[in-house]
Formats: structure tokens, sequence, C-alpha cells
């Protein structure tokens, strides 16, 4: 049986999957979330890699890993050190070697003019204030999910943001990338241009904001059952294309 590697996004935690792990578990499958060490400023995105690996020590087959935003960064990561099926990267930062997020960023502000950075650029971690948080990461959810989640934001360190990824090349297996057109955290247009530098193709895109696993888990967990089953056309989509595999090679982008 396929078993879901969760990996949540910054100032979260493993709690924010409950409503998805539960769809998946209703459809019989299971799957692991864990806390990465979000609150210490020193940890980087080696160690949020190997939090990831080491609450996968018991499980022998191969896992679908899903990543979340900053979680994304981690994703590729965890294929160099343990055997996965696939990577899915849901309303996920994509990591390019040799670059950070902030790189990433900051090419998107020039390109576009607007920026989605809420890094504020002082101190070693940042939390987002109650009414951006609720702008941003959760104006599509009810008001009282909005407040659940309010309730569980953590400490973010910024040195994940910041560092070069150590990515060193992707790994070659099944990748599948969605992302909300509704998302106001990471653009429809960052995601696009994200994942045509590396895929060559655009992302898949869904209804939702930031997080469609709190609007929408149900949809989400069919997404992950159709990618893990090899699907062609997994995500309930406002448009669709083919699952991706290994990105382009850097002299290509």
């Amino acid at each position: 049986m396929t078993l879901f590697s969760l990996v949540h996004g910054g100032q979260q935690g493993a709690w924010c999957f409950d409503p998805l792990i539960a769809e998946l578990d209703r459809r019989g499958y299971s799957a692991i979330a864990v806390d990465l060490p979000s609150e210490d400023p020193d940890a980087g995105l080696d160690d949020y890699a190997r939090i990831v690996v080491a609450s996968l020590e018991a499980v022998d087959e191969p896992v679908i890993v899903m990543g979340h935003s900053l979680g994304g960064l981690v994703l590729p990561l965890i294929a160099e050190r343990r055997p996965v099926a696939g990577l899915a990267f849901v309303c996920a930062a994509l990591p390019f070697p040799g670059e950070s997020l902030v790189d990433t960023i900051a090419e998107d502000t020039a390109s576009t003019g607007k920026s989605t950075n809420l890094l504020d650029g002082h101190g070693r971690s940042h939390r987002s204030a109650p009414d951006v948080a609720r702008e941003v990461f959760f104006p599509d959810c009810t008001p009282e999910v909005q407040e659940w989640a309010l309730a569980r934001q953590r400490d973010q360190g910024e040195r994940p943001h910041r560092e070069t990824s150590p990515l060193q090349a992707w790994p070659d297996v099944p990748v599948t990338v969605v992302n909300g057109v509704n998302d106001l955290c990471i653009s429809r247009g960052r995601a696009r241009r994200t994942a045509m530098r590396l895929f060559g193709t655009p992302p898949f895109e869904i209804a939702d904001g930031h997080f469609p696993f709190l609007t929408n888990p149900a949809d989400v967990a069919e997404g992950l059952i159709g990618f893990a089953q090899g699907a062609r056309e997994p995500w309930p989509t406002v448009r669709v294309v083919p699952a991706h595999r290994a990105p382009r090679t850097k002299g290509k982008q």
C-alpha cells in the first residue's frame, strides 16, 4: 500500500495535515507528518530533510512525499537520502541548485514589480502577524479553520529561505506540481515561471488558495492517490498538464 509523507511549510506544523490525513485514511491510505525544526534558527534544509527521513525509518518501501510551501525545498533532498516513489509539490516552492528561495523571489519581483516575500529582513526568525496570515495564508478558509490555524502558527527560522539550496541535481523520480490559482503566497505567475524553468511545462492549477488541503482536503487526497497510481490527470483542475519527470538541465533553463 502507498504511504504518503507530508512535509509542512514555514510557520506551520504537522497539525495542518490533519484533515488531509483523515481523508487519506478514509480511502485506505496511510500518511506520516512530522514537525520540522522551524523554531530553530540554526536549522537548515539538510536538517529538515533528516527529520523527515528519520520519521520514515521503519518504512522500507518507497513513499510518495508531498511538500507544501517552504516544504517544497526539502523534497528532492529527501529523495537523495531514501527511496521515494514520487514527489508532489502542492502550492510549494521549487528549489534550484545554486540558488536560495530569496533569490527566486527576487527574480520574480524583478520581472513582475510585485513582491510576495513575507520576510522582514530582521532577526533570525519571523512569524507573520495574525491579520497578515489570515489575509495571505487562509483567506478562503472558514472562520473556524482560520482561528484553528492561527492559534497553531510557529516561529520560523529564516535560514531555509536564505541559504543556497544544498541540492546538487534533481533525482530522477516522478514529480507532480500543483498550484492554487488564488494562492496569494506563491503567485500564479511565479508558480508558472518556476515550473517552466525546471520542467518546461506549467503546473497543474486548482481552484484554491495557499492551503487546498484545509479548504478541500478530499480533492487533495484524490489528487495524491491519482498521482501515486500513475494517473495522467490526477488533480481536479482548472487546467491540466501531464505529471513531470526529471527537470531540464541547467543549460536548457
